[in-house]
């Protein structure tokens, strides 16, 4: 369930009829960013990126097993003032991960869904991944070099907007 104000993204594989979560993304009513990768097949992994209304990023992944949060280095506030882009996550997803995640995605529990079919993932000599970017009017995310986008998408239903992006790059 959603709370007012707040928004979420899903990125979602469809394959075989089926809908997979992969990742998702809670813009919150205070302007803070959360970026969930679902994992439950093992309850200590508590995987997310978070990028907080005074600038403050992190990434955690087994806190829940002990192990310390990645702290980031200070970033701009993402408010009214936000200039350019910065990275909010990006992971590599080949086309068995979402299934073996084995996470439905009910797209009635998000605002919007950036949905990938299946035969767009591709693993090898050719890595897929996906990335969540914030950008300001006039920019695009700073992503690896060499790549080839396959699907770009802009939420521009707030601000700063959001942007998803599928690419590949040799490996």
């Amino acid at each position: 369930m959603q709370v007012t104000g707040e928004k979420r993204y899903a990125i979602a594989v469809r394959e075989e009829g089926c809908l997979f979560l992969f990742m998702w993304v809670r813009r919150s009513k205070k302007s803070e960013f959360f970026v969930m990768l679902p994992r439950p097949q093992d309850k200590r992994i508590d995987a997310h990126a978070s990028y907080h209304a005074g600038g403050e990023y992190h990434i955690k992944t087994h806190e829940k097993r002990g192990l310390p949060k990645i702290m980031m280095p200070h970033r701009q506030k993402p408010d009214r003032d936000f200039v350019g882009t910065e990275n909010l996550l990006a992971q590599n997803i080949t086309p068995w991960h979402p299934r073996d995640i084995g996470v439905p995605c009910d797209p009635n529990r998000y605002s919007e869904v950036f949905e990938i079919p299946v035969a767009e993932l591709r693993e090898g000599k050719v890595l897929t991944r996906v990335s969540a970017d914030l950008v300001s009017p006039g920019h695009s995310p700073i992503l690896m070099p060499d790549i080839r986008v396959i699907r770009q998408r802009e939420y521009q239903d707030a601000f700063p907007f959001i942007v998803f992006t599928l690419y590949e790059v040799d490996w």
